[in-house]
């Protein structure tokens, strides 16, 4: 079966969102503090400058929300494997991230971090699709080596961001890039950027910035995430990686063929979660074996059919396509991603 849903901007302590709203084709694109879109989500947004409950949650086209339609009836959405491992509960959180600005540095916990200090059964590990950048568009990502637990606090104390951000590799980026960003590894979008961002599905972070380059000064408890200031500096994991190693260890290239998948995102990086890529040129066939997926036409047009239904897709469509959908077969022009569990 397939769920589409309504549009769920999120807010967010940075500006963006002109060049999602020029992806869906809207008239008078602008940048605001909405600048991210979050796909078939179950995950409350954690917005301590502004809670507003409930949101970041996906409501389906029919009205309902989707994470009262997973809960009844998880095995038959997320398929049984994936259903007992994770509770009934997705295991992966999908959005469109459009930056104005650049976003502050951050650093997302592991799975074992977040388990013991957060209760979580999710850490926040995550990956960067590149839609659109602009020219000088960049990343930021990994500790140079040296930088140790001892530097970072006192960085962070002076607040000195310039050094904060000479101790990250940066990295210029294009569109059909992807960057791999592991729980533990600090980093920091650059202005510029439309991407598509596939992570594990939490809204956990610590954030070595007290103020954001627009100069919105952040609640401590968005800093440190309720950890406190000391332990904050725990979810940072300190091994350096020389630039090479960094580009080898978590930059991929898509390279797409036509009517099967590429894989832009496998086991090699990690076991949380896979990304494909499929062009379709006249008709494709693909199968994700009993797994879910969040799905974004990003060029083009044309048509999905599975066992259940036939939809028109055009760009800039977004869906959910449950673990029992069997065989799915794509009719046009046009390409797609896949975000799969």
């Amino acid at each position: 079966m397939i769920y589409r849903f309504k549009e769920n901007r999120v807010w967010r302590a940075y500006t963006g969102g002109k060049r999602i709203d020029a992806f869906h084709g809207k008239a008078n694109p602008a940048n605001s503090r909405m600048p991210e879109e979050w796909l078939a989500s179950t995950v409350e947004a954690f917005n301590p400058d502004r809670p507003v409950k409930g949101e970041g949650l996906s409501v389906c086209e029919s009205g309902s929300l989707f994470r009262d339609v997973l809960k009844e009836n998880p095995e038959k959405i997320l398929g049984k494997e994936l259903s007992d491992r994770f509770g009934g509960n997705m295991s992966i959180l999908v959005k469109l991230l459009d930056s104005a600005e650049r976003l502050v540095i951050q650093c997302h916990p592991t799975v074992e971090f977040a388990k013991e200090h957060f209760g979580s059964m999710f850490g926040k590990t995550e990956c960067w699709y590149m839609l659109d950048c602009e020219e000088e568009a960049c990343v930021y990502l990994g500790f140079k080596p040296g930088i140790t637990k001892e530097k970072w606090q006192a960085l962070f104390k002076a607040q000195d961001t310039a050094g904060m951000l000479d101790c990250l590799h940066r990295f210029r980026v294009k569109p059909g890039d992807m960057w791999f960003v592991a729980g533990g590894v600090p980093h920091a979008i650059g202005g510029g950027c439309l991407m598509i961002e596939l992570q594990e599905p939490s809204d956990l972070m610590v954030i070595p910035e007290r103020v954001t380059p627009a100069g919105i000064v952040l609640k401590d408890q968005k800093l440190h995430g309720g950890l406190g200031f000391e332990k904050m500096f725990d979810c940072f994991v300190y091994r350096g990686y020389s630039e090479d190693e960094t580009r080898k260890k978590y930059y991929r290239k898509a390279v797409l063929t036509d009517n099967g998948f590429s894989t832009v995102v496998g086991n090699d990086l990690t076991d949380r979660f896979s990304m494909k890529a499929l062009r379709v040129n006249g008709k494709a066939n693909v199968d994700l074996a009993d797994r879910y997926a969040v799905v974004i036409v990003t060029a083009g047009e044309g048509v999905i059919k599975t066992q259940d239904e036939t939809l028109n897709l055009k760009k800039s469509n977004n869906f959910f396509v449950t673990a029992d959908s069997g065989s799915l077969e794509f009719l046009g022009n046009m390409e797609l991603i896949f975000c799969i569990a």
